[in-house]
């Protein structure tokens, strides 16, 4: 069982779409398309509004459902990142749909794939997620609790290694197809419905080059400034408390925590932004 790390962080403002050398971040307080992402369907008359930094995504059946009803789907090209040797995806996101609508690729779906022969293909019910990577067995069912949000993480390492996380908890790894991203890659998210009707909600979708540990550069741009302290103040936790595995860059000291001594370390390498 998934158990949901709680904190409770003051944040600086940011843009809805943060992109730098080597890391895009969806914030998610604009919607998708003014933050860079390509529509590709939009059915149904499905509802999307903002609130609070989340996006809302309120899918019914109908049009000719069930099977079938309302759906939003976004995609953004990966092509930039081709033969990145450490790559992730991070997500973090609330839904009330029932496990039954996993069959019909609903109630939310994220996919990293593309035209050759790897792909990363996650399925999230309310207390559900299914995983299914380059549609070869096994297919995965991990258990989550509901009612909460939860963050959900793959990194990537060439043709080597690949790790799944939910919550900071390693899932699933192993020896990949090949490496990822390549071959006209592309990240494509949605909500939908099959069956049942659901509301999703997105927190945030973040990708692009893993940091270096301890570099206090979470969007590897060579430089240390107000946008990693956006990320820096995400990662905060009490001491002894691990941060996870997305915030090894902010852990100074290798404790597994970000506490006020990783904050004194990282308030040394700030240089503010450089060109």
């Amino acid at each position: 069982m998934i158990r949901h790390r709680s904190w409770c962080i003051a944040f600086v403002p940011v843009f809805a779409g943060i992109a730098r050398a080597d890391v895009f971040s969806y914030e998610c307080n604009s919607f998708p398309d003014e933050a860079g992402w390509e529509v590709v369907n939009e059915v149904c008359d499905a509802e999307q509004w903002l609130d609070g930094g989340w996006l809302f995504q309120h899918v019914e059946t109908g049009c000719g459902g069930p099977p079938g009803g309302g759906q939003f789907d976004y995609t953004r090209s990966l092509a930039e990142f081709i033969g990145e040797p450490a790559f992730f995806i991070e997500w973090r996101i609330e839904t009330d749909g029932d496990q039954s609508e996993i069959d019909g690729v609903a109630p939310a779906a994220l996919t990293a794939g593309g035209f050759g022969v790897v792909l990363y293909h996650f399925t999230i019910a309310k207390d559900q997620v299914r995983f299914i990577r380059d549609f070869e067995p096994p297919t995965l069912w991990i258990d989550i609790d509901p009612d909460v949000p939860h963050t959900y993480r793959l990194e990537l390492f060439g043709e080597d290694l690949y790790i799944w996380y939910i919550d900071g908890q390693v899932i699933d790894s192993g020896i990949p197809g090949a490496a990822y991203p390549s071959s006209t890659p592309s990240i494509n998210w949605r909500a939908k419905a099959w069956y049942l009707e659901s509301t999703t909600q997105w927190d945030y979708i973040r990708y692009g080059t893993i940091p270096e540990p301890a570099s206090g550069d979470f969007d590897s741009d060579d430089d240390v400034d107000l946008d990693d302290y956006y990320f820096f103040q995400d990662c905060v936790t009490e001491p002894n408390t691990d941060a996870g595995p997305g915030c090894t860059w902010a852990d100074f000291d290798g404790d597994s925590d970000v506490d006020h001594h990783d904050f004194a370390a990282f308030q040394v390498t700030f240089t503010g932004p450089t060109d």
